[in-house]
Protein backbone atom coordinates (compact mmCIF):
# COMPACT_ATOMS: atom_id res chain seq x y z
CA UNK A 1 0.00 0.00 0.00
CA UNK A 2 2.60 2.31 0.82
CA UNK A 3 3.85 1.84 -2.71
CA UNK A 4 1.27 3.10 -4.20
CA UNK A 5 0.98 6.37 -2.18
CA UNK A 6 4.40 7.19 -3.20
CA UNK A 7 4.18 6.81 -6.56
CA UNK A 8 0.69 9.23 -6.60
CA UNK A 9 2.87 11.52 -4.58
CA UNK A 10 5.79 11.31 -7.17
CA UNK A 11 2.45 11.79 -10.17
CA UNK A 12 0.99 14.67 -8.53
CA UNK A 13 4.67 16.32 -7.98
CA UNK A 14 5.71 15.30 -11.55
CA UNK A 15 2.66 16.74 -12.60
CA UNK A 16 3.52 20.18 -11.03
CA UNK A 17 6.67 20.41 -11.56
CA UNK A 18 5.84 20.17 -16.06
CA UNK A 19 3.36 22.65 -15.39
CA UNK A 20 5.95 24.77 -13.87
CA UNK A 21 8.14 24.32 -16.56
CA UNK A 22 5.87 24.86 -19.27
CA UNK A 23 4.74 28.34 -17.51
CA UNK A 24 8.57 29.17 -17.60
CA UNK A 25 9.96 31.36 -20.68
CA UNK A 26 12.33 28.55 -21.95
CA UNK A 27 12.26 28.57 -25.58
CA UNK A 28 10.58 25.48 -27.13
CA UNK A 29 13.34 22.86 -27.79
CA UNK A 30 14.51 23.03 -24.36
CA UNK A 31 11.80 23.52 -22.63
CA UNK A 32 10.54 19.71 -24.13
CA UNK A 33 14.21 18.65 -23.31
CA UNK A 34 13.29 19.48 -19.83
CA UNK A 35 9.84 17.48 -19.46
CA UNK A 36 11.17 14.76 -21.30
CA UNK A 37 14.29 14.59 -18.31
CA UNK A 38 11.54 15.53 -15.47
CA UNK A 39 9.32 12.13 -16.27
CA UNK A 40 12.86 9.53 -16.86
CA UNK A 41 13.52 10.80 -13.11
CA UNK A 42 10.04 10.25 -12.06
CA UNK A 43 9.98 6.76 -13.52
CA UNK A 44 12.90 6.06 -12.10
CA UNK A 45 12.60 6.65 -8.63
CA UNK A 46 9.27 4.97 -9.07
CA UNK A 47 11.49 2.11 -9.95
CA UNK A 48 14.11 2.74 -7.52
CA UNK A 49 11.59 2.00 -4.46
CA UNK A 50 9.85 -0.53 -6.44
CA UNK A 51 13.22 -2.35 -6.54
CA UNK A 52 13.56 -2.60 -10.15
CA UNK A 53 16.25 -1.25 -10.75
Amino acid sequence: MSILIFIIVVIVLLALALWAVQKLPIPSPLNWIVQVLLIVVAIFVIGQRAGLF
